[in-house]
């Protein structure tokens, strides 16, 4: 009686439980990367260090200016290091996601499987 009801739980609820986890988890990740937020912000001043031209100098003025474009140019090489890394994770854990959600049905029949292939001979 208790095998039957944990078959009903594993390809009913326990499936449904399952894709919920892996699509809350694909939610964080993607979350947690916000690559929609570091593209709109793409070159923004990194760690938002601003240079002030508060002196009235064209020297003060060119250094201030030269400090602004570095800081975006660091900001927009580590905002793109972040969305590139984003992007890998992302289809990674979605590729490796899938193929737990199909083969989710056949994990109980696995070691059916294994002694069938056993007794066949079929080594890996």
């Amino acid at each position: 009686m208790m095998t039957k009801g944990l078959i009903f739980w594993w390809y009913g609820d326990g499936y449904r439980l399952f894709a919920k986890k892996i699509l809350t988890k694909l939610g964080d990740t993607v979350d947690f990367f916000s690559i929609g937020s570091l593209l709109k912000t793409l070159f923004a001043p990194y760690r938002q260090i601003s240079a002030n031209a508060s002196g009235v100098s064209v020297d003060g003025k060119i250094l201030a200016f030269i400090d602004r474009l570095v800081s975006r140019l660091v900001g927009g090489v580590a905002r793109i290091g972040i969305v590139l890394a984003g992007i890998v994770v992302i289809a990674l854990q979605l590729i490796f996601s899938i193929i737990s959600f199909i083969f989710w049905p056949l994990l109980p029949l696995m070691p059916i499987i294994s002694i069938v292939l056993w007794v066949m001979g079929v080594a890996l």
